[in-house]
This record gives C-alpha cells, structure tokens and sequence, in this order.
C-alpha cells in the first residue's frame, strides 16, 4: 500500500482531538486567539526510507492564564506517548523536557514540548507530490 504522511500534520491532527479548546496548527494564526497551539519540526535526523527520528516542539500559547498553559502543557506531555496506541507507525514518543518561555513580544504566556517521534516510513510512497496547478490569468 502506497501512502505519504507528514508527521507534523499527524501530531496537529492528534492535538486538535485531544485537547479542542486549543486550536492546533504549524502556521502562527493571522488573529491570534486567545488560546492556540503551534507545532514545528526542529530537527531530527532521517533514515532514507526507514525511519524518521524528528524532533517535534509543540507550543501551548495562552493570553490570560500561566496556568491554565501549564496544566494543558503538561496533559499533552503526559499523553504524548499515546501518539503509538493512535498511529500504527509512530513506534516511540518521548518528551525530553516542558518549559515555561512566555511570548513577551505577543504578550502571551507559553510552555514549550519539547518531543522525539520516531516514525516508521517503512512503505510510505518516496515520489514526489504533484505540483498544484496555478489558475491562468
């Protein structure tokens, strides 16, 4: 079975269930709400078409409560390894360390997740995506 997965879209998907008070994305919203999630690949290495060990940070943006952004930082550090149970091809979820680096330019309070996925590639289709089609003027 061919398919193709983004492992970024996967932990947004699995957020947005999880905790739907918190809007998940991997783009910083144009209005910012009061309360949202951001999550970005920071790196990690790749085994050709086997593995994928990324380094995923999820950010947890609250406007008026510090902690109300612990508690849900935490909840999601502590069901992060539920990402295996969830997707077949995720074989390990680990947190490597939650902190507290409030967004003062935003004025936001924020903790950071900082996670290692490991992701089985193993059968995911290696071609590339078509190109979208651009509308002619």
């Amino acid at each position: 079975m061919s398919r193709r997965e983004n492992l970024e879209a996967m932990v947004i998907a699995w957020l947005r269930d999880l905790v739907p008070g918190y809007p998940a994305s991997s783009d910083t919203p144009k209005t910012l709400p009061k309360q949202f999630i951001l999550v970005e690949r920071t790196g990690g290495a790749r085994e050709a078409m086997l593995g994928d060990n990324a380094e995923i940070l999820i950010e947890v943006y609250d406007k008026d409560s510090g902690y109300d952004c612990a508690e849900i930082a935490n909840f999601i550090a502590d069901k992060l390894v539920d990402l295996t149970v969830e997707y077949e091809n995720i074989t390990r979820a680990v947190v490597n360390s939650v902190i507290r680096l409030d967004d003062t330019n935003k004025q936001y309070h924020r903790y950071q997740v900082y996670c290692d996925i490991f992701h089985s590639r193993v059968g995911i289709d290696s071609t590339p995506p078509a190109p979208t089609p651009t509308p002619s003027a």
